[in-house]
């Protein structure tokens, strides 16, 4: 074909000549160059952009893939092509990649889950608290259900303490309704003399009954008869269920403990001199009229007495629980470190405590009570603040016996 083209490209033979036969020449490539196209600005410019790309490539190859592994595709365009134990690159290959690693994550919990289970399954949690029987002891810390023990142990005490001859059977029964079946039902009483429990109180003393572990303790009540003689008694209280408090029994015999030692309190170390000035003035200006509003809790009259701000103890008053107060003694404290000579001056805004004490009528007789009362200077004059009941003794040491 090749040939033909040549032989027609060189025109057509004389009219009347046959057609001759003329080798084409031979080919020379630099005698007939390719035609080279023409790039655009926006190729161009396309051209030096991936020519860039690619230096940086091979100036820092990323590992897993060689940095000019690329080859021609049919259409003219290049890929990447890993190298042995690379990965591929672009959209696909990452979202397998991201499948994977989720897969393998998911996986990985799943097992640690069932390890932690079946660790769990055969070694339960330790249930110690880390507080030492040192400590339990110190604080009494019990899940023992203390005060209803208490409660029943008190009961129990007074039946035992109040003897009657006449009510002996009675006192016998309620034994029995209390007890185990190995305890005294009589409660150690020879049936003989009478006595009555004026009070009773628990004396704060418990201890562990060894034969009935968390279940069991003494229980230690004190009562007062009313000829003036004071026991404690020890009480054995057995509890069947700790969370509830049911089920309590009196698992043996009382017996009486000894009472607790008294000490001698030491005296006040640099007690609060007094303003004795003040203290005049003011048991008849402020005290005497503010304990009858307030034994009274007459708030009308209150106010002109309390200061703005003042405690709901000084506000409230004692509703008519006692009655006729009369000031016998104000004590006004002066400031710490200020000496009774100094002739110390009261500012505006300054508060400090007194001590009073008030004769008041309870029914048909007479009491003297002691309160600390703390007041506050303003500028019309001093104001109750609040007021406490009870004073401490500065004194200390023991109370003579005659």
């Amino acid at each position: 074909m090749r040939a033909a083209e040549e032989l027609f490209a060189q025109g057509a033979p004389p009219q009347g000549q046959p057609p001759q036969y003329v080798p084409a020449p031979a080919t020379d490539p630099a005698a007939h160059p390719q035609t080279v196209p023409v790039l655009t600005a926006k190729e161009k410019k396309r051209q030096k952009k991936e020519a860039k790309r690619k230096a940086k490539a091979a100036a820092n190859p990323k590992p897993g893939k060689l940095a000019d592994a690329t080859m021609p595709t049919a259409a003219g365009e290049r890929f990447d092509v890993p190298r042995p134990g690379g990965r591929l690159t672009g959209g696909r290959g990452t979202h397998v990649a991201a499948r994977m690693t989720a897969l393998v994550t998911v996986s990985l919990l799943a097992l640690g889950m069932v390890g932690v289970m079946a660790y769990n399954a055969g070694h339960p949690a330790p249930t110690e608290s880390g507080i030492s029987d040192e400590e339990v002891s110190q604080y009494r810390l019990t899940s023992f259900p203390v005060e209803r023990a208490i409660a029943f142990a008190d009961r129990y005490a007074r039946l035992c303490a109040n003897q009657n001859p006449e009510q002996a059977e009675q006192r016998r029964q309620a034994i029995v309704r209390l007890s185990s079946a190995g305890v005294d039902t009589t409660c150690g009483w020879d049936g003989k003399g009478s006595q009555v429990v004026a009070y009773s109180v628990w004396s704060g003393y418990m201890e562990p009954i060894a034969e009935y572990p968390e279940h069991g303790y003494y229980i230690g009540i004190q009562v007062q008869f009313t000829t003036g003689a004071l026991r404690t008694l020890s009480v054995p209280v057995w509890v069947n269920d700790l969370k509830s408090g049911d089920g309590m029994r009196v698992v043996g015999d009382v017996g009486t403990l000894p009472q607790p030692d008294q000490a001698t309190p030491p005296a006040v170390k640099d007690p609060l001199q007094v303003d004795s000035e003040l203290s005049t003035e003011l048991q008849g200006k402020l005290f005497a009229d503010f304990y009858a509003s307030w034994g009274a809790s007459n708030g009308t009259t209150l106010t002109r007495y309390v200061a703005p701000g003042a405690s709901s103890a000084a506000r409230a008053g004692l509703r008519g629980a006692l009655q006729s107060p009369k000031v016998s003694d104000v004590k006004v404290l002066l400031p710490k470190g200020v000496a009774a000579t100094d002739g110390h001056k009261w500012k505006v805004d300054d508060v400090t405590w007194s001590r009073v004490s008030v004769q008041w009528k309870a029914g048909s007789t007479h009491v003297t009570e002691r309160y600390r009362v703390q007041i506050v200077l303003t500028d019309q004059g001093w104001f109750v603040k609040d007021i406490r009941a009870g004073v401490s003794d500065e004194s200390g040491g023991k109370a003579p016996t005659s």
